[in-house]
């Protein structure tokens, strides 16, 4: 699949593969600076998925395409002065259609749709909301999503729980709930390494417990470092010690996290500014 912008004559999507398929396009996206050649890979895969009438295919097609757009906005973020603003607005501009095209979706096919990723949805919803700083908006959305995996019993559905706590945590501290906000990512945090389904996690994928863990801590270490709270500087620096001890896998590898630890550069300079 590297560096292609369509589908090759001689790679045939079936139903057996979809499932390698979406494993490959995860990994791809994850590498910086994939996004604009993924994307159109990622449609060209969807309409071959809606001609076998996978629908939650479909849908999870559009969450990836959703991810490799705000991975752009997220890249440009890091990079400060050096940003380009065009790439940044053109990612902003895929998230906003990619989004709207997949709650349609969802809506157009409902009862076809497996639940578990109709309600990751709602996760895609909330973060597009967040980046609009619709943050009202983005709290109605996670707290739909976790309406379903609150309630769920299965282990490898439960986990996406953690992450949804992390990301409403974030909307409440936005909001102007501050101490509701700390106190919830505070308690997701300890779930993450306490509870059954962050222990779960952990075990079974280090990259996604990692990656969810330190996006709560530096994203609370930012609004703490932009609103210059002085009260909780000493929370702050905590949180990004503890993201920079963990982004690194299991093997001692650390190029899988270079897009996060980028971000923790970045905070970790805002709070720098501040305690002087």
């Amino acid at each position: 699949m590297e560096n292609k912008n369509f589908l090759s004559s001689s790679e045939v999507v079936t139903k057996e593969n979809l499932s390698e398929i979406l494993a490959d396009i995860a990994v791809k996206r994850e590498v910086k600076g994939s996004s604009e050649t993924l994307i159109p890979y990622i449609r060209q895969i969807q309409k071959e998925a809606g001609k076998l009438d996978e629908k939650s295919v479909v849908l999870q097609l559009y969450q990836e395409e959703f991810l490799s757009a705000q991975h752009m906005v997220m890249e440009e973020k890091s990079k400060g002065f050096g940003a380009n603003p065009l790439r940044a607005a053109k990612g902003m501009l895929f998230m906003e259609i990619t989004s709207k095209n997949m709650e349609k979706y969802t809506e157009e096919n409902d009862v076809n749709l497996d639940p578990f990723i109709k309600a990751r949805v709602y996760r895609f919803l909330g973060r597009y909301a967040d980046y609009r700083g619709q943050f009202g908006r983005s709290e109605v959305n996670y707290r739909k999503g976790l309406e379903y995996f609150d309630q769920s019993t299965k282990q490898e559905e439960r986990f996406n729980r953690l992450e949804f706590l992390g990301f409403l945590s974030y909307s409440l501290i936005k909001q102007g709930k501050t101490q509701e906000g700390l106190d919830l990512a505070q308690q997701t945090l300890k779930d993450f390494d306490n509870s059954e389904e962050g222990k779960w996690l952990k075990e079974n994928n280090y990259y996604a417990w990692a990656v969810w863990k330190s996006g709560i801590e530096i994203r609370t270490a930012e609004h703490v470092a932009k609103t210059k709270d002085s009260g909780h500087i000493d929370l702050a620096k905590d949180l990004l010690e503890d993201a920079g001890s963990i982004l690194v896998m299991p093997d001692g590898t650390m190029e899988k996290f270079n897009l996060r630890l980028d971000e923790l550069k970045v905070a970790k300079g805002l709070i720098v500014k501040i305690s002087q």
